[in-house]
């Protein structure tokens, strides 16, 4: 069973990207000053365990960065907001990191390069979008990837699950390779596996046809 610390409710939902931002901003008001590093989970981004956030921190501290996640869009400087993990002291001397005024993603990457503040990609959580011929491909995700092997992680957004919350429960567990939720076994969860290895390999191979006859049309002009 999880357990919580404090619960924090707003009063008014002010909309998707500014709601994130407005959850952001009130739950730093209760960030204690003695925790080093501070991680921000969505609530449809389920891990297993923190092997990853000790793995990461480790590199965060070593290499003088202060912000870890992984790379949402590929060939542009971006970071996913799923899951991060951060310097408390960073977050407590910069709040407007979390004042959205574009997509998170964008503005988070654009924030700390413009600042000259190091940041650092979770490899294992990538990748993530994938090209859009890809995702023609028989058992290919729609738009980008949910299920992570290597953080033992999903994040799925169950209205777009034939299966609902049983089936984010599945693959969970699949990924996790425990039984965390009793009585969802994966369906063929091997073959799942061997599926989406398949698939993330050959994104990471070809490229974006966006962005590849950008790149060609940029070429041909010079």
């Amino acid at each position: 069973m999880a357990k919580c610390n404090k619960v924090i409710s707003v009063k008014e939902n002010i909309g998707h990207f500014n709601g994130n931002s407005q959850l952001l901003h009130a739950g730093m008001e209760y960030m204690p000053d003695d925790c080093d590093y501070t991680v921000i989970l969505e609530a449809d981004t389920w891990m297993y365990g923190d092997q990853l956030i000790r793995k990461y921190i480790k590199r965060l501290t070593d290499e003088n960065a202060v912000w870890a996640s992984a790379q949402f869009f590929r060939y542009v400087s971006n970071l996913a907001t799923d899951i991060a993990i951060i310097k408390t002291s960073f977050i407590k001397q910069n709040r407007d990191i979390f004042t959205f005024v574009s997509t998170p993603e964008y503005y988070v990457a654009n924030y700390l390069t413009g600042k000259n503040y190091n940041f650092i990609y979770i490899t294992e959580n990538m990748p993530i979008s994938l090209p859009r011929y890809v995702r023609r491909f028989p058992f290919a995700p729609t738009g980008r990837f949910f299920t992570f092997e290597n953080s033992k992680m999903v994040t799925h957004h169950i209205e777009s699950l034939k299966g609902g919350m049983d089936e984010k429960k599945r693959d969970f567990n699949m990924v996790s390779k425990t039984d965390y939720f009793k009585n969802h076994y994966p369906n063929n969860g091997s073959l799942k596996i061997l599926v989406l290895r398949t698939v993330k390999l050959i994104s990471y191979l070809l490229p974006y046809k966006g962005w590849f006859f950008k790149t060609k049309h940029s070429y041909q002009e010079v």
